[in-house]
């Protein structure tokens, strides 16, 4: 993994202007309320793939921060998140209109999200590139470390998804684990253990996500108290969407995600799953089908997690 050499940065670069031709006259700023309307349009004229909420939910943590493109004339031509998480730093949401794609604005938003990444102790950038971008990020050191898959569970295929969930509750049970609904109590232990698992901090993410759907969680526990995985849904305009979803084994998973379903009501289900393992296998036994969206691309240190296997990432990118 290429590491970088961390320097003491300020939390906004001032204007860059080092663009091709068509870039010319182009500067990078943070970006301000005042701008918001005009990401929106930018959002909707790239046609961003993202959640809707994502970008929401992702401006409010507090330190995350955000740039714009902008040219001489006052045009907002391109947008970027930098999200630090603990020492795991999220790229996120780059976006760059089509008639100044391949101009190095791209290039430029990327730097100045990582050097606000580096000011915030990020040991690890990470992002969850598209095939068409993979070169941009590699110019900049960036490296492929996984494949990101998207599995969708149809409401046609809900009740027979159901039903394998309820034949294998009936049969020996294949772990320990109590499953009850996931209380703001949980989280002070529940954080340690995802940090552990994910490698960053991703506490505030999770409380962020929770707030904006209280009920949706659900945490599984053994007999002496411990907890052996957890579980969060959210609301998307597609359906539900699963993640995080964190568990120590596949029994536990299963026992996770049979109680997901059954709590889900009519609603297709999707879940984002950024690495090889048994997550795949889990969820191609319920019936869910997938399809290789995203490039996890990472800069620097490689993040140690050696905690709970990760089925399920947020749906917010990168996370």
């Amino acid at each position: 993994m290429l590491a970088f050499t961390k320097k003491e940065e300020p939390e906004s670069d001032p204007p860059v202007n080092a663009f091709g031709e068509q870039g010319a006259g182009v500067r990078v700023r943070p970006m301000w309320e005042m701008d918001l309307e005009r990401v929106r349009e930018l959002r909707e004229i790239v046609r961003w793939s993202a959640d809707p909420n994502a970008f929401g939910l992702l401006r409010g943590m507090r330190d995350a921060r955000w740039a714009i493109a902008e040219t001489s004339g006052g045009r907002l031509v391109g947008m970027v998140g930098a999200v630090p998480l603990g020492e795991i730093g999220i790229l996120c949401h780059l976006a760059i209109h089509h008639d100044y794609r391949k101009s190095g604005i791209g290039a430029a938003l990327s730097s100045w999200a990582v050097s606000y990444l580096l000011s915030r102790h990020c040991r690890t950038v990470r992002l969850d590139s598209t095939h068409q971008a993979e070169k941009l990020y590699r110019s900049l050191g960036f490296m492929l470390v996984a494949h990101r898959t998207s599995y969708r569970l149809e409401k046609a295929s809900l009740n027979g998804a159901i039903q394998t969930a309820s034949l294998r509750e009936a049969g020996p049970r294949e772990d320990e684990v109590e499953v009850a609904p996931l209380l703001f109590g949980d989280l002070p232990e529940l954080y340690g253990v995802d940090r552990w698992s994910f490698g960053g901090d991703r506490s505030a993410l999770i409380l962020a996500t929770l707030k904006r759907h209280p009920g949706w969680g659900l945490i599984a526990r053994d007999g002496s108290g411990s907890i052996k995985g957890y579980l969060v849904r959210s609301v998307s305009e597609t359906g539900t969407r699963i993640g995080p979803f964190v568990a120590s084994e596949p029994g536990v998973a299963r026992t996770l995600l049979s109680c997901a379903l059954h709590a889900n009501g009519n609603a297709s289900v999707e879940v984002s799953v950024p690495n090889s393992g048994q997550a795949h296998a889990l969820l191609k036994e319920f019936g869910f089908t997938g399809r290789v969206d995203r490039l996890r691309m990472e800069l620097g240190e490689e993040p140690v997690a050696e905690g709970l296997q990760i089925y399920g990432t947020t749906p917010y990118l990168a996370t």
